[in-house]
This record gives C-alpha cells, structure tokens and sequence, in this order.
C-alpha cells in the first residue's frame, strides 16, 4: 500500500472513530438530560411555597393551619418508573416499621382514577410541577424518591405526635405571646 493509501486510511479511521465518539457523547448526554431531572422543589406545603429539608421541623411546629386528619399516605407513582419502584420498596418497609400509617397507592399507569386524583393534588398544593414519585401526608408533599426516603419518617412521626389537642395548646400560647408583645 502507497504512502497516501495508508495516510488516507488512517484519515477515514480517524473521522469514523471521531465521529463514533461524538455519536455516543451526544447520546450520553441525550440520556443523561432524559433521566436527572431539573431541579424543583421536593418537599412543599399546601399552599406551594417550598419547604426546605434541613427546617422541615421547624417549619411544621410553625405552620397555623395543621391538617387534622394526615393519614393516610397518598403515594403517587407509575409503575414503569425506575425511581418509583425504589420509593415503593421504601415505603412497603416503612409500613412494616410503621403498622400504624397506612399507605394508598395510587398507580399512575392506565388508571383514570388515580390520575384525576393525582390532578387534583397539584391544584390543591397550587403546584403544577408536581411528578411522580410524590407523596401526600397532611398539608405536606414529598416528591422524588430520595427525599421520600429522607424525610417521610420525619414528617409522619411530626404529625403523629401533634395531636389536635397540642395544636389548639400551641396557637393559644402563639397568641398569649403576641399579645404579650403589643
């Protein structure tokens, strides 16, 4: 083979393998653009505005209007989701660890019902960005299975251990103290 033959090969081979990595580069990045999701807020409450992880807590001990009835869960998944089936095995062991919560699941996938439902919560929180995974306990939602797995625990025992009773306790001091102050 002549001098340009082999110069004219390597040239080829270099284009097509050139070519092959960008192919696959921008297919990585396609696929990567397809799976991590833009950031939204995962945790909220129900007139929208985001809840902060690290002040859930101390955002619930100061919210005025508790729901008073929680439970059950409402979980929102699809069953063709990948993070959704990681959610639902979180919290059929939390169920276990929890008999007292009750979870509903709401599969999202061919169900008319649950969709409407599913409809009906994101007008209900005012949020329209809402996504499955997603969970509902009281005036609060959790969504993506990473947050449902860091902070269900949390918030369903905040609830369980404010009763009505702590609740009508805690707003008559919040207003004896505001009263105080005036």
């Amino acid at each position: 083979m002549s001098e340009s033959g082999i110069k004219d090969m390597l040239v080829k081979k270099f284009h097509s393998t050139h070519t092959q990595s960008k192919n696959f580069l921008l297919s990585l990045i396609l696929f990567m653009l397809c799976v991590i999701q833009p950031g939204a807020a995962t945790i909220f409450s129900q007139d929208g505005s985001v809840i902060e992880g690290a002040h859930l807590i101390e955002t619930m001990n100061n919210m005025s209007n508790i729901s008073d009835n929680p439970f059950p869960i409402h979980f929102f998944y699809n069953t063709h989701c990948g993070s959704c089936k990681r959610a639902v095995r979180y919290l059929q062991n939390f169920t276990l660890d929890h008999p007292d919560t009750t979870v509903e699941y709401h599969d999202l996938y061919n169900n008319t019902e649950s969709f409407v439902l599913f409809e009906n919560y994101k007008q209900e929180f005012h949020r329209q960005d809402i996504s499955y995974p997603v969970i509902f306990v009281g005036n609060t939602g959790i969504m993506d299975s990473l947050d449902i797995e860091l902070y269900t625990e949390i918030l369903t025992l905040w609830y369980q251990n404010h009763t009505p009773s702590d609740l009508i306790t805690g707003f008559i001091s919040r207003i004896t103290s505001s009263m105080q102050y005036q």
